[in-house]
């Protein structure tokens, strides 16, 4: 069950906006500035912020997978004010990247509420029916990890790390197998995935894990080597590694969600990923925008949407390749998504006006890559 958190956002909000002062106008800078509670320094509150704390929060401070109210029979599915493990390391991570020390505390509780057992973390919760589940998901541990090691040095705050511990002795422990890590560990059933998807595997968060005495040097190695040595298909990498066959498997349609995640754990870790960024880069000089998915043969869009999560993942990966200008000109495509008129109600959201809804995800993961922009000094 999830505590309730429950604080007077209204009256909090308003004290922001005294605090903050006017917005600013203009465009697709347009923010609001707020004060850093850790220092005299002022930070800019970027649009996406405020639309996910007024749209996309529930009641106890987790946050909702739809800004639209509703329910799925497929417990397999998260809808509706169901909240997941996903959105809350994507939170966190922002937290760390903006240095807010009060918000990353507050997910800190938020995360300790939530099916948080001994390190293990449930990759959903809440919701009307609020039925629980018994499995993770290794993507969603690591980045929960990585956010509160990379907290925990910044702030010099040990329980964070204390924290941080507990979730790497989870994984090693439940979900480390032939030298990989795997999907999931079910908890009910005691049993451990037999597959790697291969966007989950986080090697910097693994290298933090090492770095505090979590993982074996042997392991982070292998995690290391494994995801360098990856093959490509016609340049795209596999979804997913079949540890007992020792198998790749590849999709005929390829989401560039599942690619760029990849490409993007590989560059934080110092290993480049050329066929996948030259194909890219080309789509997007020749046609100005990318799609959400290809096809694997002919590499010819299968959709017709943009996806701002791809954006995002793309700008982040530019990032880390210091790729500034290619970062900054993904931005200005991500952003004619999103609504930036501070008249609307739905102010700094990717919102899909036909169907009036949005996902967490959709908006984390610009908002996260919009604020690197603005730290690394690509955005002024």
């Amino acid at each position: 069950m999830l505590k309730d958190f429950r604080f007077p956002m209204i009256a909090a909000s308003l004290l922001v906006l005294i605090l903050s002062g006017c917005f600013l106008q203009g465009g697709p800078s347009a923010m609001k500035m707020e004060q850093n509670t850790s220092s005299s320094e002022y930070v800019r509150l970027l649009p996406g912020e405020l639309f996910i704390k007024e749209h996309l929060t529930n009641d106890n401070l987790t946050l909702k997978t739809n800004m639209k109210p509703a329910t799925s029979n497929d417990p397999n599915v998260a809808k509706g004010t169901e909240t997941l493990s996903e959105s809350l390391g994507l939170w966190m991570l922002y937290a760390v990247e903006k240095g807010d020390k009060a918000l990353f505390a507050q997910n800190v509780e938020v995360m300790k509420a939530y099916d948080y057992q001994d390190g293990w973390i449930a990759w959903k919760a809440g919701g009307e029916n609020e039925t629980p589940v018994s499995t993770n998901a290794l993507v969603d541990d690591l980045r929960i990890a990585e956010a509160l090691y990379i907290a925990g040095e910044k702030w010099g705050d040990e329980t964070y790390i204390q924290l941080a511990n507990e979730v790497g002795q989870s994984i090693v422990e439940n979900q480390s197998r032939e030298g990989l890590l795997v999907d999931f560990y079910d908890r009910h059933y005691k049993v451990t995935s037999d597959s790697l998807t291969l966007s989950y595997l986080n090697a910097s968060a693994v290298q933090l894990m090492e770095k505090h005495q979590q993982v074996s040097k042997e392991l982070n190695n292998q995690v290391h080597s494994f995801l360098s040595m990856l093959p490509t298909k016609n340049g795209f990498f596999p979804f997913s590694y079949q540890l007992g066959s020792k198998e790749y498997v590849y999709h005929q349609e390829v989401n560039l969600i599942d690619q760029l995640y990849i490409g993007y754990h590989r560059a934080q870790v110092g290993v480049s990923s050329p066929e996948l960024w030259a194909f890219l880069k080309d789509e997007f000089a020749r046609k100005g925008l990318l799609y959400g998915r290809y096809d694997a043969s002919t590499k010819q869009p299968l959709v017709t949407y943009e996806s701002p999560a791809v954006y995002s993942l793309a700008i982040l990966t530019a990032s880390e390749l210091k790729d500034y200008t290619f970062a900054r000109d993904l931005y200005e495509r991500m952003v004619r998504q999103q609504i930036r008129r501070p008249e609307s109600e739905f102010y700094g959201g990717y919102v899909d006006m036909s169907q009036m809804d949005t996902h967490s995800f959709d908006n984390l993961l610009p908002l996260l890559a919009e604020r690197r922009l603005f730290n690394e000094g690509t955005l002024q």
